[in-house]
Parts: structure tokens; sequence; C-alpha cells
């Protein structure tokens, strides 16, 4: 978060090395009123140096990733979680896959390059393009799941004779190799191999080839791929699986940006890595060209532009000169041959062996630890003692400014109701609904600080967790009241982050039926945002916390842990799989799930949220005169919690929730059991809790799982006892 309040937005799109470095720099030394933002579509930005690497086992997911939620948490950076799919470059708008639009006064581009597979037709339906990596990452993880293990020989093409490929190639045959399986792999380079490395380095690489057996068919430009075949002008080859690393262009959406691009659609840059015609983008690494260097696309100079990218992004954005990047004549060339060795090339120096593959080794892991271990940061000193000079209004004073306001409710259009005589845009001081007779008023409210600072994925998780209490009653959403306190920043940045916050919300909203008729917006120390609920319910189809009979059977339907990890989200800890696992928890409606147990004869249910597992059953058991035993290990966990929990990570509601501990039978063997943790953590958008017959369980466990819906039985409830909480 922004200690000085914020006049401009700097916005990063995309992960890439340079990228990854700016954020760093800039983390140890804040640009003055700026707020940045990283869009990326990956939590994980893959280090392509150690591609190879991973493909043949010797690397895992984590030692090749930038774990980028962790880097930017920890840079005080904004993390959008999204795929650019447009750029308006006069308006400064940016369109994100979901639809959403986010305005920018600074631009960086570092969004690499793919694969040119529409220039050979037939590539894209039937190739795996190793770019993008994450897109690759899991191809690659089907390869092998569909790869025979015995008896059959997988015939391998991969098109590409350059170092990508030939890595690749190697890395292939060493992952297959340990893994038993048989495989015929060919490397088809359209010209020589490794066009543009010395001869003694592409000697050595062929030698490496031709002892995995690899056949290597140079001057063979592919024209067309059908089905398990490739054509070239005098032959074919037929392939089981075809892997595709050639030719490179930039992405299709920069096409109606208006950047200036080369032919192949890459931004051209001045060397100062700014736009040649748009001052306020830059661009980085792969999807740049600077058209008086032409340069090989390697990520040694996406690594060497970080510095002066950084330093140029501060300049423009203070009105100083910017500086000139000067490509490194000569660098250091180290190509993975897999099975632990590699060869390389400085100059007129080529170099081979095991021990080349421990220096690789040694300097892929140096840079990766750069993100891993992540210095602790200072505030500078302009930036205490300015916070402390900023005196906000209290009171109605507090309000956002009317413009700003406006301007981001403007075009949201949500659902209406014929009972709603004055709305959103009724300019009253109050909503009126007038209420049918027959039906119960149902409301709920909930407001709590933001825990990411991406107002429109913060926005879809609040409406969530508000309407929740509504699906834990069998309530049908009628209308809502927003209430959103925005960060102390400059009134233009006030308005985006409210607009993508309730546009984002509107949706969720309106997929429920449920109209926005009003709220309440002000300034405050962070982000935050709460909906006050209306629902109609009949009071003889409503679920209750009491209600529940001995014998029943407990399901529960979300896993837990979301407590855990927004803990370590805050300390640093948490990794990317985890809490994009967390996050899409939280993004799962209970609107299903509850009308689910209605048509299976619920009448107790409640929903999972601040007083965790544990607290909520107590309130079922005691509202219903009984007990309840758990079956502790049935309960399910979202990934990386136990390794948390491992770490003594924990919510810092932990002490209040392990009251319900004294009203608790524990079995001995859970007394120091990581499990207690978890049962009391707080769930933001948790699931929902019902007491289901014996005799409707296991069908309403099977309808649950046709509509995607995780959902365990966990426990069940039984005639009342000392202690209500039984743990088993």
């Amino acid at each position: 978060m922004q200690s000085l309040p914020a006049k401009q937005d700097l916005i990063l799109v995309g992960g890439g090395h340079s990228h990854a470095l700016v954020i760093r720099m800039l983390a140890m030394n804040p640009l003055p009123e700026t707020r940045l933002t990283l869009i990326s579509p990956d939590s994980l930005a893959p280090y392509s140096g150690m591609l190879p690497g991973l493909i043949s086992g010797h690397y895992s997911i984590t030692d090749s990733h930038i774990d980028l939620p962790r880097l930017c948490q920890w840079a005080g950076v904004r993390f959008i979680r999204a795929r650019t799919t447009a750029l308006d470059a006069h308006l400064r708008r940016l369109t994100l896959n979901d639809g959403s639009q986010i305005n920018y006064d600074w631009l960086s581009l570092d969004i690499g390059s793919t694969p040119a597979l529409d220039q050979v037709p037939g590539a894209r339906e039937h190739g795996i393009a190793v770019k993008p990596v994450a897109h690759f990452r899991h191809r690659w993880q089907e390869f092998l799941d569909q790869t025979p293990k015995h008896n059959t020989t997988t015939r391998i093409a991969v098109v590409g004779g350059g170092a990508g490929g030939t890595e690749i190639a190697l890395a292939l045959h060493t992952a297959l190799a340990r893994r038993g399986r048989a495989a015929n792999i060919q490397l088809i380079c359209g010209s020589e191999l490794l066009p543009g490395y010395p001869p003694r380095l592409q000697r050595a690489m062929a030698q490496r080839l031709a002892n995995a057996s690899i056949d290597v068919i140079s001057q063979c430009r592919i024209t067309r791929v059908t089905e398990q075949c490739l054509h070239a002008d005098n032959l074919t080859l037929n392939f089981d699986t075809l892997f595709w690393c050639t030719g490179a262009s930039g992405a299709g959406w920069l096409a109606d940006s208006g950047l200036e691009l080369d032919d192949n659609h890459f931004i051209r840059v001045e060397a100062t890595l700014q736009s040649i015609n748009q001052p306020t983008i830059f661009a980085a690494g792969d999807c740049a060209v600077i058209e008086q260097q032409p340069l090989p696309r390697a990520g040694v100079y996406a690594v060497r532009q970080a510095k002066v990218l950084a330093a140029n992004l501060r300049s423009a954005l203070t009105g100083s000169p910017l500086k000139i990047w000067r490509p490194q004549k000569r660098f250091l060339s180290l190509l993975s041959a897999g099975n632990g060795d590699a060869a390389g090339n400085r100059g007129i120096l080529t170099v081979q062996g095991s021990w080349v593959w421990r220096w690789k080794d040694r300097i892929d892991r140096r840079f990766m630890a750069m993100f891993e271990q992540l210095p602790q940061r200072q505030m500078s000193a302009s930036i205490a003692s300015t916070e402390h000079d900023i005196q906000r209004c209290a009171g109605c004073g507090a309000k956002v400014g009317s413009e700003a306001l406006q301007q981001a409710l403007s075009g949201l259009q949500p659902v209406t109701h014929n009972n709603i005589m004055a709305g959103l845009n009724a300019r009253e001081d109050a909503s009126i609904i007038r209420w049918p007779s027959g039906q119960l008023l149902l409301q709920s409210q909930d407001f709590f600080p933001a825990f990411i600072d991406e107002p429109a994925l913060f926005g879809r998780i609040s409406v969530l967790h508000s309407l929740s209490d509504l699906y834990a009653m069998n309530a049908q959403p009628h209308s809502a009241l927003a209430t959103v306190s925005l960060p102390v920043n400059h009134q233009v940045l006030q308005s985006r982050d409210l607009k993508r916050l309730m546009r984002a919300a509107v949706d969720e909203l309106n997929e429920a039926g449920c109209a926005l008729v009003g709220g309440h917006t002000l300034e405050g120390p962070q982000l935050a945002a709460g909906f006050a609920v209306n629902g109609s319910g009949r009071e003889d189809t409503l679920f209750h916390k009491g209600g529940g009979v001995a014998g029943d059977r407990l399901i529960l339907t979300k896993p837990l842990g979301t407590g855990i990890i927004l803990a370590g989200l805050m300390q640093h800890i948490s990794r990317a799989p985890a809490v994009d696992g967390a996050l899409e928890s939280m993004l799962q409606s209970n609107a299903a799930a509850a009308a689910i147990f209605s048509k299976h004869g619920v009448r107790s249910c409640t929903d999972i949220t601040g007083f965790g597992l544990l607290g909520h059953l107590l309130e079922m058991c005691q509202a219903s005169g009984l007990s309840a035993e758990l079956e502790c290990e049935t309960v399910p966990t979202l990934t990386g919690v136990m390794a948390l929990i491992q770490r003594g990570v924990h919510s810092t509601l932990k002490t209040a929730n392990d009251a319900v501990l004294t009203q608790t039978d524990c079995a001995t063997r859970l007394l120091m059991h990581p499990l207690l943790t978890l049962l009391t953590d707080p769930q933001t958008s948790g699931g929902l809790l019902a007491a289901v017959s014996a005799q409707q369980v296991d069908g309403c466990l099977q309808t649950l799982k046709s509509a995607g819906i995780v959902a365990v039985d966990i426990g069940k409830l039984k005639p009342r006892q000392t202690r209500l909480l039984k743990l088993v």
C-alpha cells in the first residue's frame, strides 16, 4: 500500500524477467506519488534459463518460477491476475480478459513473444508451443500422463534448431529416459543447428544430440502440418507428438493499440526502451525491438534491460533525461544438454561438461534467489515525514468526492425488480422497496478491509461473502447497499478503483439476481468494502442453525484454510498456488449448494466464516440442542495450508476462536495436531455446513459433485453430551 497519496498509475503488463527485476529495484526506492500495478495472466513467472531443467526433472516449479503475488506483496505493488486483450494507447486504457478495463498514466510492457504458429498451416492445431511457458507446462504434464510407459516407442518431433529447440529436445530425452519410456526424437532445423553460434559450440551440442540418439534434420523448412505428419518441400515426417520451438511474433492484440510495430508485431522502441510514438509507454524483453540494434531474442538482454528500464521509468515520471540502453557485445551463453551436462560459449571460448552444468545451475539459482530471499524494506525518510503531515477530514468530510463518485458509477447496469420504487438512479436519500405479502424479509451485512489490493477481485469476493448469509438460510437475494472505503489518493485514482470494484461487484450481484439500490463511499487508510443485503424467503422453506436431528450427517461444501493462507500472504510466506487456490474457492458462490440442500430436505445450515468450522458448528449444536462428532481427517483443506500451519502461520483471530476448544472433547492423537489450527481458522467467503438426513446424504453428495461443488461428509449430529463437540 502507498504511504503517500498517489497521483498517477504506472502499470506493468507482463511478469517477464525485466519487470520482475524492476519491481525489486523500485521496491527499495519507491516512485514518489505513484501507484504501481503488475498485470499478469499467471501467478508464476517462469525463468526461461531453467525451463530445460524443469522438463528434465532437475528443477521443481518453485525452483524455476518467480512467485509474482509474493513479490508484489513484499514490494507494495498491486497484482492483477488477468490476461490483457486490448490496449488503446490514445485513451491510455487496457482491456482485460474478463471484459473489465483499467486506465493508466504510464505503461510498461514485458509480455514476451509467442511462436509464430500461424505462419505454418496446421501448426497451431497439431503442435505444442513452448511459449507461453505456463501453457506449455500444463501441456507437458498432459503429455507425460498420456505417454505409454512400456512396449511403445513414442515418436516426437521438435521443430526449431535454435538454442530453445536444442535444449528442449535433450530435456525431453532425459525426462523420458528417467521414466523408462522409449522415444524416437527428431530435431528439425530450418537451416543449420544452432544458427549464429560458433562452430565449436555447434559441434559440442551436435555430439550430445547424437549421444542421445536424437536425429537432427537440417535445412528442412516445414510448409504445413497435418495430423501426425510434418510436410516439407521434399520430405514428410511422421510424429505422435509435436513440440514447436521456432519463429516468434508479438501479441496479436497489439495490432490495434496505436503503438508503432514492426512486421512481426513487436513494439518499436528507442534505445531508451520508450515507444517511438507513444512517450507514456515503455517496452522491454522479447516484445520490443530497437531498430538500430537488431538482436537475437535472449533472456540475458531482458535481464540487463531491467536496470535501465527502472531508471527511465523513474526519469519519465519525474521529467528527467532518459538513459540509453547499450546491449552487451558479448555475453555468456550456457546451453543445457540434459542429464547434468551443458556446453557454453563466450567470445572465442567454448566449454563443455558436467562442471559447466554445475556452473549454469549456480548462476540460475543465484538469479532466482533474488526473488526468494527478499530483503527487509524500509520506508524512506521523505515518505515517512510527509505521511504525518497529511491531515484528512473525518465525519462527512471523509466522503469520496462527488466527481470521482459519479465517474465511477456511470455506466453501471444493476438488475432491478418491479417492487423497487427508488433505486440507484433515483437520486433519493434512501431506496424505496415495496415488500410483497407472504414473504419474509431477511437482512445481513458484512464489511471488512481488503486482503488484496485488486479492487475487482476484492469486490467480487465481498459480494459473495455477504450473499452467503442469505444462501445459508435458503433466501433469495433481492437488493443490496454497498459501503466502500477507498485509500487516500488523487480523485482520479479513487474513481478508477471505485469503478473497477463496483463493476465487478455489480456483475456478481446481477448473477445472483440482486439489485444494487445504493450505498456509501468514504476515504480510509486502506481499501475496504461490504454489502448490506436483503433477501426474501418463505417461512416454511428457510434454513436455520437449529432444526438438526440426531443422526443427521454433516456436509461441508468448501475446503478450509483461507485465513491461514491470507495470513501467510501478509507475511510473504504463502506461495502463489496456495493463494490462487484460496481465491478460486472464495470466488465460488454458495447459491447452487443452497439450492441442492433445499431439494434434499435440509433444514439446518450455516455458512463457515469468521468463527471457523468449530465455532459455527457449535452454534448449530446449541441451536439444535445436540452435540456433534467431527471426523477431522475427512475435512477438506486448501492446497498448501498444512505446510503453513507447520511453519506457525495462523490468523490473528486464532486466539479468540480457540475458545471453542473448551467445549470440545478431542482425541489424544489430535491434541497437538495442526488440524486444530485449521478447524478454528476464520474463513472469508467460506462454504456451507448442512445437516442432511442419513437417508438423503448419498444422493445429496452425488448431486453436489455433479454440479462441480466440492462437498464432503465430515461427521454427524448426536444426542446432547456434556461437551457439545467431539473430534475423532
